[in-house]
């Protein structure tokens, strides 16, 4: 599934939760990130043939082991990234709502916003 189609598949509200956990200061950034969501699933999707990829990762520094997508997979303009198939490896233990969840947040911590977006984005970042 890309990804455009996967968060086209959840309402907002169905994905804050999730996105709380992973990111504490988003509990008080709810609006913010709300309307960077309605920004984000506007953007018309660009064809991409490179993909996500959910596995079983390392930290080599706190020799934890946990489930994700590298970061260099969200290294692009939002548009690019929408455009990319979302995959998970066998033994990776996600719900597609987490993954969305996920993907939202990383995109919104690492990929290329519109500069229409970029103070709302650095401010995001910035908490």
């Amino acid at each position: 599934m890309k990804l455009y189609q996967l968060l086209q598949s959840y309402d907002f509200n169905e994905l804050y939760p999730e996105l709380a956990l992973m990111f504490p200061p988003a509990r008080k950034q709810k609006d913010r990130i709300r309307k960077l969501y309605e920004e984000l699933i506007a953007i018309p999707p660009v064809e991409s043939k490179k993909s996500i990829r959910y596995e079983l990762m390392h930290d080599p520094d706190t020799e934890e082991e946990f489930y994700g997508a590298d970061d260099s997979c969200f290294a692009s303009p939002w548009g690019v990234i929408m455009g990319k198939e979302v995959k998970k490896e066998q033994n990776v233990n996600l719900s597609e709502a987490e993954i969305a969840a996920n993907c939202l947040l990383n995109i919104m911590l690492i990929g290329y916003a519109p500069k229409r977006l970029s103070i709302e984005v650095n401010n995001l970042r910035n908490t």
